[in-house]
C-alpha cells in the first residue's frame, strides 16, 4: 500500500504563522482588557504600568496605512523622568525588534527624526501644535480631558477608579491614522460628549 506524505507549502506555513501571531495578539489584548475591567487599587496593577501597556498596545491597535514604519520599528517618544516611560522602556526591551523609546525632558529638546507615538504631560495648546507640526503622523497621547481640549488625540482618564483612554477622533483625523474597533470599544470618545 502506498503512503502519501503531505508536505506543507511555504504559503501554508506563513498563514499558520500569521494565525499564530493574531492569536497571541488577541490573547494579549484580552489580558489587557481583563486588567482594565477590574477596579485598580494598591493590590492590583499600578496606574503607570497600565498606561505603559496601553502605550505599547496603541501601535498594534492603530491602522498606520502608508505611515507604518518600513522596518516595523516604532519610535516611542515619551516625556521623562516618568514611571510610565521607565515601564514602557522595560516592555520594549522584552521585544527589541519592535521599537525604541526616545525620552525627552522638554518638547523643545525632542530631536528624534521620527516619532510614531508621543506621550507628554503638557496640556499647552501651543506646545502640542508644535509637536503636531513636527510629527504630523504621530499619535499624540497625554493626560486628562484638558489634553484633548488642547489638541491631543488620546488622553488617559480615570473613571470609576479605572484607567481608560479618552479619544478625540476629530484631533486624530489630520494624522491620517485610524484606530481599530478593539481600542474604540474600551474607550470614551471625546467627540461624543462634552470635554471639560
Amino acid at each position: 500500500m502506498l503512503e502519501t506524505h503531505i508536505v506543507p507549502s511555504a504559503k501554508s506555513t506563513l498563514s499558520v504563522y500569521g494565525l499564530y501571531r493574531k492569536l497571541i495578539s488577541y490573547l494579549l489584548f484580552l489580558i489587557l482588557m481583563l486588567c482594565i475591567s477590574r477596579p485598580l487599587n494598591a493590590n492590583n496593577i499600578q496606574d503607570h504600568n497600565l498606561k505603559a501597556v496601553y502605550l505599547f498596545r496603541f501601535t498594534l491597535l492603530t491602522n498606520w496605512g502608508e505611515f507604518k514604519p518600513q522596518d516595523n520599528q516604532y519610535v516611542f517618544c515619551s516625556q521623562a523622568p516618568s514611571e510610565i516611560t521607565d515601564t514602557l522602556r522595560t516592555l520594549i526591551k522584552k521585544q527589541p525588534n519592535y521599537g525604541t523609546v526616545v525620552s525627552f525632558r522638554s518638547i523643545k529638546k525632542l530631536t528624534s527624526p521620527s516619532c510614531h507615538l508621543i506621550y507628554t504631560t503638557t496640556q499647552q495648546p501651543k506646545l502640542l501644535a508644535q509637536l503636531k507640526a513636527r510629527y504630523p503622523h504621530a499619535l499624540l497621547i497625554g493626560e486628562g480631558a484638558a489634553f484633548i481640549h488642547a489638541g491631543g488625540s488620546i488622553a488617559f482618564i480615570k473613571e470609576n477608579n479605572r484607567i481608560k483612554p479618552l479619544i478625540s477622533l476629530n484631533n486624530l483625523a489630520p494624522t491620517g491614522l485610524s484606530l481599530r474597533s478593539q481600542l474604540l470599544s474600551v474607550s470614551d470618545l471625546a467627540d461624543n460628549k462634552e470635554v471639560s
